[in-house]
């Protein structure tokens, strides 16, 4: 039989974690980015502040090499996105779309999985470089690759966007179908997908190109813009640190 202290004990105390158990999640910051000048580019901010989660499942706290390198690729080919519609899928930290908008883009949509901590974050990274341009020439949604994409579509005109912009996003590799479906239906029939990215896990390369191959038997041109060192993400992850430390960059175009 139980005695009466044992009867007394309350037994949900036993599953109580200590305080200070779990370290706290760690905060957001901002990063401040700094633009590389070029002789083309157009009047704007030389420098970009950009928001990043504390930590996040989907990868949004970083700020990716990718993305740094489509940055430096933009603002030498400032053309590339002036007067144009712009989108951006799995935007992250959002640098490669704060600087389309920097080089004067017409406008710019910015995506990434429709999580509320994702989105708002984006949103207050526009804000920040952008101020009173949220809304009218700066736009965020949350977006799952491949699904519906109605308003997106209603920011144009023509329903699609003159360039897109993926970063970093081939490494997701059961997304690819979904990720291909969004840019074929997205991409103007005369526009550009930018698709740049790291190989993460150098046991995979093979994999995160089945993205590029894909959109080649789905009737897109794929064409070598960038190979560029710049150093591994992650020192200690396993693999050739060379092949873990390059972006490679690559234009998508309907044939």
């Amino acid at each position: 039989m139980a005695s009466d202290a044992e009867g007394d004990y309350e037994f949900g105390a036993m599953f109580q974690e200590p305080e200070n158990y779990r370290p706290p999640t760690p905060e957001g910051k901002q990063v401040t980015y700094t633009r590389n000048p070029c002789p083309t580019q157009p009047d704007g901010p030389r420098t970009l502040t950009i928001s990043l989660l504390g930590t996040h499942p989907l990868w949004g706290h970083h700020l990716w090499n990718a993305a740094k390198s489509f940055a430096s690729y933009l603002d030498a080919h400032p053309d590339a996105v002036a007067g144009k519609t712009v989108l951006e899928l799995g935007a992250a930290g959002a640098l490669p779309s704060m600087v389309a908008a920097a080089n004067r883009a017409r406008l710019v949509a910015i995506t990434d999985y429709p999580d509320p901590d994702l989105v708002d974050n984006i949103r207050q990274t526009a804000e920040a470089n952008f101020p009173g341009e949220l809304g009218t020439r700066i736009h965020v949604y949350g977006h799952r690759w491949g699904d519906d994409a109605s308003e997106l579509r209603a920011l144009t005109a023509t329903a699609t966007f003159d360039v897109l912009i993926l970063c970093d996003l081939v490494f997701n590799h059961s997304e690819h179908n979904g990720l291909l479906k969004s840019t074929r239906e997205l991409l103007a029939r005369n526009g550009r997908a930018f698709v740049f990215f790291t190989h993460h896990r150098p046991w995979l390369v093979d994999r995160d190109l089945e993205f590029l191959e894909l959109a080649r038997q789905q009737g897109m041109r794929v064409e070598r813009l960038v190979e560029e060192y710049t150093g591994a993400m992650f020192e200690d992850d396993p693999g050739d640190e060379r092949v873990r430390g390059t972006v490679h960059g690559f234009c998508l175009t309907f044939c």
